[in-house]
């Protein structure tokens, strides 16, 4: 893939930081012009794409793909490509993401874990104000992860940079994935690996923690329902660090109401802010009211080691395009060309 002409390709980014070059921000070895104007609700106006040959977001959706007449590839600066309608892609266009996120949030999911298992947050804060509940000597003794059970669904980065730290516990690494083929490489990671149906009920069923890290596709959504978490035992606690719509929101919300599960900790939602301004409840249901979670706003890969190893790799991908070369981490399931 090249360039028509001669002329700089023209990519439109968002607003980078201020007093930051584009090309600080998205370090290029080839010449661009970098169209820098405001997104809003993850897209920029379409009328911008007009005469862009890069377009670097993580949405895209029917008036930006007619608007966009001479697009050559959308690039995801980030893993998750859900918010990119694929039926809108123009011919023709290449689509890739970035990963890098996975360190950070596999020391985000065992951080949590810890916490859910020390009871960490309330602790701290009924302790402030001169509470001793939590103090063994009333409270009793606490859990903790050195020989427990780690259940990974999905074993992809995150989950495989999960196992990783679980295995440093000491816990036993147990995960379900869609690839057969996955076995070997899992067992050289010290996990006990299946794949379909029966391997997640099991991981599910015999897990203290379960941890969802796989994306959001059309086979995923809602993969965890009514069913599948009533399938955990009672001691035990989910962690999404994934997508909140792989989970069932009402069946998570009732689970945890009625302590049918110990506990969860949430990173990734059902509602999300739309503008600079608003601030929606991230669910339908009041899990801000509930004393068996962790909320948190979707931050647990948003590292400063996350956000340059990505820009990088988008900038390799923009300089790959200039010089006609394949990219990396091409999404083949959703590119046209």
């Amino acid at each position: 893939m090249s360039t028509e002409s001669t002329r700089p390709l023209r990519v439109v980014i968002p607003p980078v930081p201020q007093g930051m070059p584009a090309g600080e921000w998205w370090p290029v070895t080839v010449e661009v012009e970098w169209i820098e104007t405001p997104y809003f609700d993850g897209k920029p106006d379409p009328d911008v794409l007009v005469d862009a040959d890069i377009y670097i977001g993580t949405d895209f959706n029917a008036e930006m793909g007619k608007a966009a007449k001479a697009l050559k590839a959308i690039l995801i600066a980030a893993a998750g490509y859900d918010r990119i309608e694929p039926s809108t892609v123009p011919q023709g266009v290449v689509v890739a993401n970035a990963y890098h996120h996975e360190a950070p949030i596999a020391e985000w999911v065992m951080a949590v874990a810890v916490a859910l298992d020390h009871n960490l947050i309330a602790n701290d804060r009924n302790f402030r104000n001169g509470d001793w509940s939590g103090w063994p000597s009333r409270y009793g003794s606490y859990r903790e992860l050195y020989g427990r059970t780690f259940g990974i669904i999905g074993y992809g980065a995150i989950g495989k940079r999960v196992a990783l730290l679980a295995n440093a516990y000491e816990m036993n690494v147990i995960a379900a994935g869609r690839s057969p083929e996955t076995v070997a490489e899992a067992e050289a990671d010290g996990v006990k690996y299946g794949s379909g149906q029966d391997a997640m009920d099991q991981v599910l069923s015999e897990s203290d923690f379960v941890l969802v890290s796989t994306p959001l596709i059309d086979s995923t959504r809602g993969l965890i329902g009514e069913r599948e978490i009533g399938l955990m035992r009672q001691d035990a606690y989910l962690i999404n660090p994934a997508r909140g719509h792989i989970v069932d929101e009402k069946a998570l919300y009732e689970a945890l109401a009625s302590k049918s599960i110990t506990g969860a900790a949430i990173d990734t939602w059902y509602e999300y802010p739309v503008s600079e301004t608003d601030s929606p409840r991230p669910a339908k249901y009041p899990f801000w009211e509930l004393d068996n979670i962790i909320m948190t706003p979707h931050h647990s890969g948003a590292t400063f080691g996350t956000r340059d190893r990505r820009a990088e790799t988008v900038a390799a991908n923009i300089d790959r395009i200039a010089k006609g070369q394949p990219l990396v981490n091409v999404l083949t399931d959703i590119s046209t060309i």
